[in-house]
């Protein structure tokens, strides 16, 4: 009785341990579709970029004008143009990723510094959904938020 009860206890923490580095793994899948979008604008690749996004994926963006906020839309494509003519001139930093996966959808919270040109422009949180296609996690709704103030400095001050 004491083998099979001890049988069971492994069998146990192996399955959790299998689950737990299956959940780690869809994990690094999400962050690295999101990552590419970043390295992508880094290196003016529109390609690169817009291999990470699903057909009829969103962008939107939530300004504030007189103190409201305003919501406008774009298609991907083109941002992802602007993408390939900013002559790696954009160069937006992440850091403390969120990352939600519930089965086949995904959720990024990804707060950001964007520098052009060496200097901060502006800073806010893009929020990234994301769907599993096959073994792909591919983009279907990039919203940002945008200010220039209080904007936090990842690179320190180039």
């Amino acid at each position: 009785m004491r083998r099979v009860t001890m049988m069971v206890a492994v069998c146990t923490m192996l399955v959790a341990e299998i689950k737990t580095a299956a959940g780690q793994s869809q994990e690094a899948k999400v962050m690295a579709a999101v990552q590419q979008v970043f390295d992508g604008m880094r290196a003016a690749d529109p390609v690169m970029v817009a291999a990470v996004f699903a057909d009829n994926a969103r962008f939107a963006v939530v300004r504030s004008r007189d103190g409201l906020p305003a919501i406008s839309t774009q298609p991907v494509a083109e941002w992802v143009g602007a993408i390939g003519e900013s002559g790696g001139r954009w160069d937006e930093q992440v850091y403390d990723v969120d990352i939600q996966i519930d089965d086949n959808v995904s959720s990024a919270w990804v707060p950001y510094t964007f520098y052009l040109e060496g200097l901060i422009s502006h800073c806010g949180v893009n929020s990234i959904e994301l769907l599993l296609n096959g073994d792909n996690w591919e983009i279907t709704q990039l919203s940002d938020t945008r200010r220039s103030e209080d904007c936090p400095d990842p690179l320190g001050s180039r």
